[in-house]
């Protein structure tokens, strides 16, 4: 039996992409001039993360990552790493300079949800969806601890210095205190009946927290050996409710010991409301690093702005308050609501500044402030685009002015439709409001080489000769551009509604275009004057009335029939010349949304929203087979079919659909090649080359994407079983992690398919160690009983590619290759009968004076989890007494010598 062999399509280009609304941006630095350090900023791009330098406007470095959407983002207090989480629970650190991933963690069943470094410490904290945080060592490149205790998704935590602790909050309206000494929670704040989406900690004592509505609300935070010089003017705030812009209310929400009169940590709480153009939540809470700024986003386009005042601008209010509550008294009135200057208020803290209105909705912003006082904010919108703004806070009458925007390389919103001109170097993209041409520059990157204005884009074709294209819209109308002269040409009036579909004729001479007025129009290419020029226009030359709306349509590719999609589920086959009806094709539950015709015009392919795709015979209109589309899961998909390709000159064809794959299948054999993983949504439009050397997808992540024909082979047997192997990690349920027995505090380690692979070849070196150290024995023996000595017993081919003699050697090589992030996940799934071999592996290194600290850290954490079994089990006595005398011997001495 023959197996059929296919190319493989790789991933190719991706663009049109500046910047996605899943993570935060944050500033970065590229360069050590002082010109040049404040213009890098790094965004989420789907699945990389891009570093945009808003000078030039250019991608400074593409941050690479797999098939995972980023979710969050952080840098470290010297910028040069950026630690990103991304929504398969995984965590990676990049250099920011050569954009190359030094270490990556795993330890969320979700997306990670926030992350943030220690203040010039080594220390990470990632807060996941699954209710969970880890602290990992970054130097170490290894997992500290796990902390439980929140039942909701982590929103934010904060490594609060003064008392080595991390204050975590999450959207089940609680805020835990975790003593990262001790590794509990030691203080929780409660009263809250909104979910927390952010907090910030303002001049170390003060936490603000945004909610789930309109308010926020703040919490003093000290501790009685605090001898800053903000607590004592923090501990006069007053907290009575006040009717102010920035209400202040009494609550007692937390829970601990803090009213007692001993108690090191205390928490007051005040909180603020009614802020002036109130969201409907509190998105997210910015200081710049100064804390001259603090700035807060809903989910509209207001940036809300508070100047926070220093010490001595705060005293200059008070004194100003105090001559006009003089003053007022002086003139008679006696009100006793009058100011009290020995309590300021929070709103004396905080000077409200003019709200800023963007263009779009924020996602979100960052701020940073020079010693001038003039504020720099950039902020990431929900369009598609990167814009910064500039702001001087000491002026009273601040109006913020733009200074920089990066908004060409996409799309405002999703791409509707995409065409590829003849030769195959250009790539029409249309979305709500522009068309852009892309074309392949220096380093085979698609760049954007023209963007024309159009209002509701919904299909496209490039006109025979790649110099112009028509657009057609939901206005109705059929738009001619010039390419080359980037401007529009001609603009036809064509139907009453929206412009579903158009495709070129087969004479190249003209195009059809099909419309919600129920009718399909056929028109012709021709050159008209215009102000003593003439230009490309369109001619109508017949219609032809339907009897429902018109959703695609296609010429086959030897012109003689032409298929129509209408909205009542069926496709009518027409012959083109005399458009009488040859066929109709009846199966589909919901309309067809898409149709395509073969190179030999034998099949024609049709895709709906019924999650099915048929395959027809064009000869008969008969039905050859019924494609389900199926999830990763294997089980059926409730997300139907957007758009349907085939590859030039074959029978092989791709499908795009709704739950963010794309699907290679052949014709012929009716089975499904391979599934194209990238995009993070819906996917919109599909466009094939003539060659057939790579088809384009957009989706509704705003992507577009190459996919490019490899000459590697693919066989189709071995996908499926990759496949399925995929399917059952994902269904396995994670096993109890030996040693955890605290439901508060747990190890950081979690079983992934890198560590499981990890486990392994770990198993299989030990096995390989343990026959190699037999064969010698047996040679030993043998050498001790023959009078001459025999001819010793040939190295293993692995002894030879690592370069070594012994299995010990060997040993020390397989396991110094696991790499320190992946070392505690392999020893945690390490199976028990395997423990004692490795741990007599590790006497041995001790006993040759070897990674003296690699062993210390495997044996204790591998006594550490299997402490019950390892206590009652005689055979690893001896091993422990040997380690003992060993190992931690040779770590003492170690200790003394550093002291010393």
């Amino acid at each position: 039996m023959t197996t059929k062999q296919y190319l493989r399509f790789s991933p190719g280009q991706t663009f049109g992409v500046v910047a996605s609304s899943t993570a935060s941006i944050i500033p970065v630095k590229q360069d050590e001039g002082p010109n040049l350090k404040d213009n890098f900023f790094a965004v989420p791009a789907c699945e990389n993360v891009y570093i945009w330098n808003l000078r030039t406007k250019e991608k400074n470095v593409v941050l690479s990552g797999e098939n995972s959407i980023v979710t969050c983002l952080v840098a470290d207090s010297s910028q040069k790493n950026i630690a990103v989480g991304y929504a398969d629970g995984m965590v990676r650190i990049f250099n920011i300079r050569d954009g190359e991933c030094n270490v990556s963690f795993i330890g969320h069943k979700t997306a990670v949800s926030c992350l943030t470094f220690e203040d010039g410490g080594s220390n990470l904290a990632s807060g996941g969806k699954d209710s969970e945080i880890v602290v990992w060592n970054v130097i170490d490149e290894a997992g500290l601890f796990r902390l439980k205790g929140h039942k909701g998704p982590i929103s934010k935590c904060i490594f609060y210095q003064p008392r080595n602790c991390l204050i975590s909050s999450s959207k089940d309206t609680y805020i835990k205190f975790w003593d990262l000494d001790t590794q509990h929670c030691f203080h929780t704040l409660v009263g809250s009946q909104y979910e927390i989406l952010d907090m910030a900690l303002i001049k170390g004592t003060r936490l603000i927290v945004g909610l789930n509505n309109q308010r926020l609300r703040a919490w003093n935070i000290f501790a009685e050996d605090d001898t800053s010089s903000n607590t004592p003017l923090l501990k006069k705030l007053k907290t009575d409710e006040q009717e102010l812009s920035l209400d202040v209310e009494q609550d007692e929400g937390l829970i601990g010991d803090e009213d007692e009169e001993n108690s090191e940590f205390r928490c007051k709480t005040v909180e603020l409301n009614d802020l002036p153009n109130t969201e409907n939540k509190i998105c997210a809470i910015v200081v710049d690093p100064a804390q001259r700024l603090m700035g807060i986003h809903g989910s509209t386009k207001f940036l809300h702005l508070f100047k926070i005042l220093k010490e001595d601008e705060l005293k200059k209010k008070l004194r100003k308050k105090k001559a006009k509550e003089a003053k007022r008294k002086s003139a008679g009135d006696e009100d006793d609501s009058g100011y009290d200057e020995s309590s300021p208020t929070i709103e004396d803290e905080f000077r409200t500044l003019k709200p800023i209105q963007l263009t779009s909705k924020v996602d979100s912003f960052c701020i940073s402030v020079n010693e001038s006082d003039v504020a720099m904010i950039t902020a990431l919108l929900k369009n598609n685009t990167v814009v910064q703004y500039e702001l001087d806070i000491k002026l009273k009458q601040n109006i913020a002015e733009i200074k920089k925007s990066i908004s060409i390389p996409g799309h405002r919103s999703f791409v509707r439709t995409l065409s590829c001109c003849s030769n195959g170097y250009s790539i029409l993209s249309a979305s709500d409001e522009t068309v852009k041409i892309w074309r392949r520059g220096l380093n085979d990157e698609q760049k954007c080489t023209t963007t024309l204005p159009c209002e509701a884009s919904l299909c496209s074709v490039f006109v025979p000769g790649n110099k112009h294209c028509i657009v057609g819209t939901k206005n109705g109308l059929l738009n001619i551009y010039d390419v080359d002269k980037r401007e529009l040409v001609n603009s036809i009036e064509s139907h009453d509604g929206f412009v579903k579909c158009i495709c070129l004729s087969p004479d190249l001479r003209g195009v059809t275009s099909g419309g919600s007025d129920k009718e399909v129009k056929f028109w012709e290419l021709v050159s008209e004057d215009k102000h003593s020029l003439k230009q490309l226009s369109l001619a109508q030359r017949r219609t032809l009335q339907m009897s429902e709306e018109v959703l695609c349509l296609k010429y086959s590719p030897d012109g003689k029939k032409l298929a129509v999609a209408l909205l009542d589920s069926t496709v009518q086959v027409l012959f083109s010349d005399s458009l009488k009806l040859a066929f109709s094709l009846y199966g589909h539950e919901f309309p067809v949304t898409c149709l395509d015709i073969s190179y030999d015009s034998t099949l024609i392919i049709t895709g709906s929203n019924d999650r099915t795709i048929r395959i027809w015979s064009m000869e008969f209109g008969s039905c050859n087979r019924r494609l389900k589309i199926a999830n990763e899961k294997g089980l059926p998909n409730d997300k139907g079919i957007t758009c349907l390709q085939f590859l030039a000159k074959t029978h092989l064809f791709f499908s795009g659909s709704k739950d963010h794959l794309v699907r290679q299948w052949d014709a012929d054999n009716f089975q499904k090649i391979i599934t194209l993983k990238g995009h993070q949504n819906e996917i919109t439009a599909m466009a094939a080359s003539p060659d057939g050397t790579f088809i384009v997808t957009a989706s509704k992540d705003r992507s577009i994407r190459t996919w490019e024909k490899t000459l590697e082979p693919l066989v189709l047997e071995e996908e499926q079983e990759i496949e399925a192997e995929e399917r059952e990690k994902e269904t396995e349920d994670l096993p109890t992690i030996p040693g955890e027995v605290n439901k508060e505090v747990a190890l950081s380690g979690m079983k992934t398919p890198q560590t499981i692979k990890t486990v392994d070849q770990l198993i299989e070196a030990l096995a390989l160690y343990k026959a190699e150290t037999r064969i010698l024995g047996d040679y030993s023996l043998l050498c001790e009983k023959a009078e001459k000595k025999p001819v010793p017993p040939p190295l293993h081919p692995l002894f030879i590619a690592y370069n070594v003699s012994s299995p010990i050697e060997y040993m020390r090589k397989a396991v110094l290759k696991i790499k320190s992030s992946e070392l505690e996940g392999a020893l945690i799934h390490l199976p028990f009968n395997f423990v004692l071999d490795f741990l007599n592996i590790m006497a041995e290194f001790a006993d040759r004076g070897w990674e003296t600290e690699f062993c210390e850290k495997c044996t204790t954490f591998l006594i550490r989890i299997h402490f019950g079994q390892i206590s009652t089990t005689r055979n690893f006595r001896p091993i422990i007494e040997k380690l003992q005398e060993k190992l931690f011997q040779q770590m003492y001495n170690i200790g003394v010598s550093i002291a010393l």
